[in-house]
C-alpha cells in the first residue's frame, strides 16, 4: 500500500500543493483518516516520506546499475543518465517550492539535499572512468553545477511551455550534450 500513498500524495501535491488535506488523501485512497494516520504520524511526514520515495527509487536504480559487472562504463553513463525520476513526481514538488518553502522550509531544504545529491553516482562513475583514462578529463563540480541547473530548470513547467518541449526531450538533449559532446561527429 506504500506506493499506492505517495503516488496518491504525488497526485494530489501536483494539484493542490502543500495545502491538500489528509482527509483529501483519505477520499484519493477510499479509506480513512485513521487508517492514514496508522502509517504517518502527521503531515508533514505524510510529504517527507513521499518526497524520499521518489528520490529512493533513483538512487536504488543507479546503484544495480554501478554495480553490473556486465555493463560497460559507456552504457552505464548512459543508464545513470537516463535514470531521472518520472517528470511528473519530482515536477508535482518542484511546481510548488514556494509553498514547501514558506510553510515546511525544512522538507524544501530536503527537496535541495536530494536534488544536489541526485547526480553523485553519475559523477562518481565518470571520475572513476577518468582516472581509468577512458574519458576526458574533466571539472566534475561544474558539471555538478550544470547538471543541477539543467534539471532544475527543465523541472519548471513556465519554462518548458516558453520554450515548447517536454522534460523528456530536455534530458534527453542533456545527455547527448554531455556523452557526445557539442562537436561533430
Amino acid at each position: 500500500m506504500d506506493e499506492k500513498i505517495y503516488f496518491k500524495v504525488l497526485k494530489l501535491f501536483g494539484n493542490k500543493g502543500t495545502r491538500f488535506t489528509t482527509d483529501d488523501l483519505a477520499r484519493e485512497l477510499g479509506t480513512s483518516k485513521r487508517t492514514i494516520y496508522n502509517y504517518f504520524a502527521s503531515k508533514d511526514e505524510i510529504i517527507e516520506k513521499t518526497i524520499g520515495f521518489v528520490f529512493r527509487d533513483m538512487h536504488q536504480a543507479d546503484e544495480r546499475i554501478l554495480k553490473d559487472d556486465s555493463i560497460t562504463l559507456p552504457e552505464k553513463l548512459k543508464l545513470v543518465l537516463e535514470n531521472i525520476p518520472d517528470a511528473y513526481n519530482l515536477g508535482a514538488i518542484i511546481r510548488h517550492k514556494d509553498d514547501l518553502q514558506r510553510f515546511y522550509p525544512n522538507l524544501w531544504d530536503e527537496v535541495n539535499k536530494h536534488l544536489n545529491e541526485a547526480w553523485d553516482d553519475l559523477l562518481e562513475l565518470i571520475e572513476v572512468g577518468i582516472h581509468e583514462q577512458e574519458l576526458a578529463e574533466v571539472n566534475t563540480e561544474v558539471l555538478r553545477l550544470m547538471l543541477n541547473e539543467a534539471l532544475r530548470k527543465l523541472l519548471d513547467y513556465e519554462y518548458l511551455a516558453q520554450k515548447s518541449f517536454s522534460f523528456e526531450s530536455g534530458m534527453k538533449a542533456m545527455y547527448d550534450i554531455i556523452l557526445y559532446g557539442i562537436l561533430k561527429r
